[in-house]
């Protein structure tokens, strides 16, 4: 080998080392307690999840108008939700006495950007019913509004998410250990309409395989 092709293959080397090294984990959210796809996911924007049901709607049809869906009209999970819930779970996690960063976690971590498809624990198309109640119409308030919302009682979505393999000094997050209590928690936050605190909709268990 000469001067140049040694040079050469240096450089490849070093640029090789430049590249993260991502691997993927296979995670499955299966649910825990029904979960409410309205396509608010915030109990506390009232005017928006306030029933506007006219005569001659059933709550057939305006749970379906209002479920969130894929750009195939098909019930999906916006991936921003499922990062909501786990910005929740780094809250509860600390690692050497100082709480986990969902920040951190956001630059090591990815999923796909979208919506992730809503399936039953059989992989297959789920089964939901009307979920109905009267909630105040704000904090306080005398004045009452009805919601309507898609519920889905057998639940799971299958998350792909890729992770840089080597561990970067001082990013805890790497840690599959951690990875893994991180969605647990996630879990206990939950997704979708009315999740916790609010009450005990959307929550759900993680299974990961390699």
């Amino acid at each position: 080998m000469n001067n140049r092709d040694a040079f050469l293959l240096t450089e490849i080397i070093m640029y090789v080392r430049l590249i993260p090294v991502m691997r993927t984990l296979n995670i499955q959210l299966v649910g825990a307690t029904p979960l409410l796809l309205h396509h608010v996911s915030r109990h506390e924007l009232r005017a928006e999840i306030a029933s506007q049901r006219g005569a001659g709607i059933s709550l057939e049809e305006e749970a379906l108008e209002v479920m969130m869906k894929d750009d195939n009209g098909d019930p999906a999970v916006p991936v921003s939700w499922l990062w909501d819930a786990l910005r929740g779970g780094c809250s509860r996690i600390t690692v050497e006495g100082k709480q986990v960063s969902s920040v951190e976690l956001r630059s090591v971590i990815r999923f796909e950007a979208g919506t992730i498809p809503l399936k039953d624990t059989d992989n297959h198309a789920p089964i939901w019913t009307v979920y109905t109640s009267i909630q105040h119409a704000a904090p306080n308030s005398k004045r009452s509004i009805a919601v309507v919302a898609p519920m889905f009682k057998d639940w799971m979505l299958a998350v792909q998410v890729s992770i840089v393999r080597e561990i970067i000094p001082g990013n805890q997050v790497l840690d599959e250990v951690v990875l893994e209590k991180i969605f647990a928690e996630a879990g206990k936050v939950g997704i979708g309409l009315f999740h916790p605190p609010k009450k005990q909709f959307g929550q759900f268990r993680t299974e990961i395989t390699r």
